[in-house]
């Protein structure tokens, strides 16, 4: 488990936050299932997933266990360095997976 240092503290379940434990690696499809539908419950449609800011975002809620509406509550820079992270794990995943992932048959 990771730890983002928050810039600004934020309320977190009535508690004043000064950082949020996560762990990407934990993450399931249901979770990305679950941040596609917290999408649709606010009335934002998701484009591209690997570059939409606010799936991110709920990526990251699921990541932390806390709510999307936490996550919205941090200020603009705690926020953008959420979104590295989630772009950061997935985009390099990818990269890293690349050829090891998959066989030619």
């Amino acid at each position: 488990m990771e730890v983002l240092k928050l810039k600004r503290p934020v309320m977190i379940d009535g508690e004043e936050k000064t950082e949020v434990p996560y762990d990407l690696e934990k993450l399931t499809g249901s979770d990305l299932e679950t941040a596609l539908q917290d999408m649709k419950r606010n009335g934002i449609q998701v484009g591209a997933i690997e570059i939409d800011p606010s799936y991110h975002m709920a990526i990251f809620a699921q990541a932390a266990g806390v709510a999307y509406e936490d996550v919205k509550r941090m200020s603009a820079k705690d926020c953008k360095n959420a979104i590295a992270l989630v772009r950061a794990f997935f985009i390099g995943d990818s990269e890293d997976s690349s050829g090891s992932e998959t066989s030619a048959k």
